[in-house]
């Protein structure tokens, strides 16, 4: 396949680089990712030494991670490589019968050799479509089985380091290296791997026949040929510098086009629609640079290749016809032997056609492998399976924890007991670490010092699977997708029958409103629940928690969008359960905590009371310091 074939084929990376997705790009870097690329660059630019040995150091990194990747396909990876020679080989030998055929002519000799030629050219154009036909077909099924593989392992791998990791990241970033990045590897796998190794085969087969013609054109051939397979790599230091540099501008302007999609009504109703876009006008502008950059570097390595490629042709056929003229070279060859050098740089140029698209390739690689290598904060070590037999009482025992190295302690030596048939409810302003204590129960992190129990067994020694079969939680931000309201609910238990959706709707007070709805239970929720109102959404989450029906369930905010009607009615409803269960509350309204039977106040990370609502209103501390606060705020009890 020549070089314009493959570009015909496949537009290169660059061709279509402005997508809709933000790239994995870490929130602390946001601000001053430009300046880092710019920095990059500039680096590069100089020939720094190092600069140049990293950029080494991470393509072969890369290469041997896509390589590896193909390892499970490889009698169809083997098929193409077969398939790619041979069909270089048949257009070698097809171009070499009509080169002869024109030398045979102009001797006056192809009449009594013509339909045998013409036969043996007929094949050969038949055996190179068939080829080149194998070649894709492979090719291509190699690489969307890898690319699948890609995005099942990412998938996995989001389960063991999520939250933890969407902490240094915007959010849905990790989706676009599942999508974006992933998907920008095909061009490795498809177009550059398999091309690579033809590349070299065919060159020295090549070599080696027009060699055995002439063994001049040969050695200056082979000279040619070196200089312009090394023209991409002589500058792959920069291309992977302007590479790096472009899928960052690309995620910030991504991320500012999405943040502008998101906060659209929140911007029009601050009237700063304006000052966003000119926001997001510098973004694109900074990508439009970064761009042109790259595209500048592609046409140096397009102009030097193209001068040594006419160097080499006016050379070959200048040479050529002094070795005819002298009696050296049989005339009927010498359209062949400058058929044979022309063709010599098919593969090559093919090489450095996609050579030129790695800088993109391998920087979205090293976004590929960054989540790939990313050690889990949280560890499925438990060897306990099965969770049915263990009491789903709770317990906290002195313990301290922090998100982040360096920052404070989130919590700092807690000790607390959430009771089965209590509704215990922590208490505390924001940034007390009421959230934390529920996240380090369903264990979105391990905590630093001290331990969490459920039933006395420390709830590191339990499965992810099992943990999760004891407790259930309803987040303070509710996530709906985008399927009708009844697969939302039945989330919570995929196998239950549509009754048992209903009564769990019914449990949280949802059955009227989506009877209401213009498709009751099968009403499509919209994008993130958009179609629904936040006490809407609430409830649905709520009741898809109810038909979950674990022993332990973490309502955090949970009710804070429901009128005072509805919330009655939930906690009620929470209040008939919680005989055979565990019920732990976040909360900051008042008539949610003061509905409590246990509440544990919290502030500043420590535990700073605990007890009943009234014995603890009745005491004299912080506790009642917070209630009276609010009291002077709202000017009543909730």
């Amino acid at each position: 396949m020549t070089n314009k074939e493959m570009t015909q084929e496949k537009p290169g990376p660059e061709t279509n680089i402005i997508d809709t997705t933000p790239i994995d790009t870490p929130v602390k870097d946001t601000m001053t990712q430009d300046h880092q690329g710019l920095a990059g660059q500039a680096q590069d630019n100089q020939g720094g030494a190092g600069q140049k040995t990293k950029a080494k150091g991470n393509r072969v990194k890369n290469t041997l991670l896509l390589i590896r990747s193909m390892k499970p396909y490889g009698y169809e990876t083997i098929f193409t490589l077969v398939c790619a020679f041979l069909k270089h080989v048949s257009t070698l030998a097809s171009a070499g019968i009509v080169a002869y055929m024109v030398g045979l002519a102009m001797e006056g000799e192809l009449a009594g050799r013509f339909w045998g030629l013409f036969g043996w050219l007929c094949a050969g154009i038949l055996t190179r479509a068939t080829m080149y036909y194998g070649e894709m077909w492979f090719g291509h099924d190699v690489a969307y089985r890898v690319l699948k593989d890609f995005r099942i392992n990412l998938y996995s791998q989001v389960d063991k380091i999520s939250p933890a990791y969407q902490l240094k990241h915007h959010t849905g970033n990790i989706g676009s290296t599942l999508i974006a990045d992933v998907e920008i590897l095909e061009w490795f796998l498809a177009h550059t791997f398999g091309t690579a190794v033809v590349a070299i085969v065919f060159t020295a087969f090549v070599l080696v026949l027009l060699a055995l013609v002439n063994l001049p054109l040969a050695a200056m051939t082979l000279v040619f040929g070196v200089l312009v397979a090394y023209t991409p790599f002589f500058l792959y230091g920069r291309a992977d510098a302007q590479g790096k540099d472009i899928r960052e501008k690309l995620a910030r302007a991504n991320v500012i086009t999405l943040e502008g999609v998101h906060g659209l009504r929140e911007l029009l109703t601050l009237n700063q629609l304006d000052n966003y876009k000119e926001k997001y006008k510098k973004a694109t502008q900074a990508l439009y640079d970064s761009q042109l950059t790259y595209g500048r570097r592609q046409g140096t390595e397009n102009l030097l290749m193209s001068l040594l490629v006419g160097f080499f042709t006016v050379a070959v056929m200048g040479l050529g016809a002094g070795m005819v003229a002298d009696g050296t070279l049989d005339f009927k060859l010498y359209p062949v032997t400058i058929l044979l050098g022309a063709l010599l740089f098919s593969p090559i140029l093919e090489i450095c056609g996609a050579a030129r698209n790695l800088g993109i390739v391998f920087a979205a690689a090293n976004r590929v492998q960054n989540v790939l290598n990313a050690l889990p904060v949280v560890k499925d070590l438990g060897t306990v399976t099965d969770s049915s037999n263990l009491d789903p009482e709770v317990r906290f025992e002195k313990v301290s924890f922090h998100y982040l190295e360096g920052e404070p302690a989130a919590l700092k030596d807690v000790s607390f007991e959430v009771k089965k048939g209590l509704v215990t409810a922590l208490v505390g302003p924001s940034g007390a670490g009421k959230t934390t204590c529920a996240n380090l129960l369903l264990r979105y992190w391990d905590r630093s010092n001290g331990s969490v129990t459920i039933g006395g067994e420390d709830i590191k020694n339990l499965s992810f699977n099992a943990l999760h079969d004891l407790v259930c939680a309803v987040p303070q931000e509710i996530y709906l997708f985008n399927v009708s309201v009844r697969e939302n609910i039945r989330l919570g238990k995929p196998e239950a029958s549509d009754l048992e959706v209903e009564s769990a709707a019914k449990a949280a007070f949802a059955h009227d409103f989506i009877m209401g709805l213009p498709n009751g239970y099968d009403t499509l929720t919209g994008e993130r629940g958009f179609n629904l109102s936040g006490g809407q959404r609430q409830r649905i989450a709520i009741a898809r928690a109810f038909l979950k029906n674990t022993p332990i369930i973490i309502l955090d905010e949970a009710v804070s969008n429901l009128d005072t009607e509805n919330e009655f009615y939930i906690q009620k409803t929470i209040k008939t359960m919680v005989n055979q269960k565990t019920i732990l509350l976040v909360a900051h309204r008042l008539s949610t905590i003061m509905a409590a039977d246990q509440l544990i106040v919290l502030n500043q990370g420590r535990l700073v009371q605990s007890g009943s609502p009234q014995d603890l209103i009745a005491q004299d501390g912080f506790f009642k310091d917070l209630v009276n606060g609010q009291i002077t705020k709202e000017g009543f009890v909730a």
